[in-house]
């Protein structure tokens, strides 16, 4: 990335940490049961982001290039990233959807700056 972009994205006065957004991407010959097993996710899966302070969470999809795009908010999305990571039901829920994701790291979320919100 450009150094002054970089420097921009970081110093914006528009960044907030109870937002995060982030990026995936799906193999497109697993698009449709990607979509299906998120139709199921298990509930001990959707307690834990609860309980690690996940709101708002959504997943949106472009099914022509298979890239995912991630919102929720939370009081610290840092913090609830970190938690949601100890949770052992977590471990369990991205082993069984690698399977999914364009390898070597479509499956690592890739975090986006904020960098304008309008209330």
């Amino acid at each position: 990335m450009d150094d002054s972009l970089t420097h921009l994205l970081a110093t914006t006065d528009q960044s907030d940490p109870t937002r995060c957004c982030f990026l995936l991407k799906v193999r497109p010959e697993r698009l449709a049961d990607y979509v299906e097993v998120h139709q199921r996710v298990w509930p001990e899966m959707r307690e834990a982001l609860s309980r690690c302070g996940w709101r708002r969470y959504s997943l949106f999809l472009d099914p022509d290039s298979g890239l995912v795009v991630g919102y929720f908010e939370a009081d610290d999305t840092a913090a609830a990233i970190q938690a949601m990571g100890e949770e052992p039901v977590d471990g369990r829920w991205q082993a069984e959807m690698a399977q999914y994701f364009v390898q070597p790291d479509g499956g690592t979320p890739r975090l986006l700056p904020q960098y304008f919100h309008l209330v």
